[in-house]
């Protein structure tokens, strides 16, 4: 059974914004899956006309948050940290990718305060605000172009939190019996004899193929329903056909 994450207990913390419209845009994709709490260090104000406007119906993650002047002061209640970084270097080694974080970080938001930390749009978070963070994180990107949108790299760090928010859902399956499904072949096999599909073949060896065909799923309740309801309307299609050539009394 897949471990849940505690939302509530991991903050997104954005670092020397310059920018509102990216505070707006995080706001946004943290609301889309299911975070609430936003940290500002010594950044732009998020509660700015632009970031309203990018927060589109987020604004209420904009309006709580929390403002420090240092990364130091931001997370001195947390008792884990990641910081974000696109560069590599001595320093910022080992890295984690986001897949390998969750396995550290959603088992500890079930009794502690965690935070990801994303540095500001020019120069991602130093090496001395990185050495405050527990764990180094890095998106796969090309060597090329290794630098993402600061909301870019919040919302893969939020979906992937999103994954373990709640518990998978599996689709309601009901499997169709043996005797319907069985019953629809034989319906089949009529029909494609009165329509003149297997005329001149061996209907056995047309049904072996088709019976092989459907097995190659477990076919449902509905879906041998659904079957049948189409060889009953090719029936009746037949039964017109030829009643309109004077073929049926």
């Amino acid at each position: 059974m897949k471990t849940r994450a505690n939302l509530d207990a991991i903050s997104i913390i954005l670092v020397r914004t310059r920018f509102p419209e990216n505070i707006g845009a995080v706001a946004r994709i943290m609301k889309n899956m299911g975070l609430c709490r936003l940290i500002l260090v010594d950044g732009c104000s998020p509660l700015q006309m632009n970031a309203y406007k990018l927060a589109s119906g987020a604004e209420d993650i904009l309006e709580r948050a929390e403002e420090f002047p240092t990364l130091r002061e931001a997370i001195s209640e947390m008792e884990f940290v990641a910081g974000m970084t696109s560069r590599g270097g001595k320093e910022r080694e080992p890295f984690l990718t986001p897949e390998g974080l969750m396995k550290e970080l959603v088992p500890l938001s079930a009794k502690h305060c965690a935070a990801i930390v994303f540095g500001s749009e020019r120069e991602g978070l130093t090496n001395e605000e990185l050495s405050l963070c527990h764990r180094f994180v890095r998106i796969r990107s090309t060597e090329a172009f290794p630098s993402l949108n600061l909301a870019q790299a919040v919302a893969v760090l939020c979906y992937e939190l999103s994954k373990y928010s709640c518990p998978a859902q599996e689709p309601a399956i009901h499997p169709a019996r043996s005797d319907d499904i069985e019953g629809m072949f034989q319906h089949m096999e009529k029909t494609l004899i009165d329509m003149g599909f297997v005329e001149g073949r061996t209907p056995t060896r047309i049904m072996r193929v088709l019976r092989k065909l459907f097995g190659r799923t477990r076919l449902e309740d509905r879906e041998v329903r659904i079957l049948q309801g189409i060889w009953s309307k090719m029936d009746w299609q037949l039964k017109k056909i030829k009643r309109n050539n004077g073929i049926l009394e």
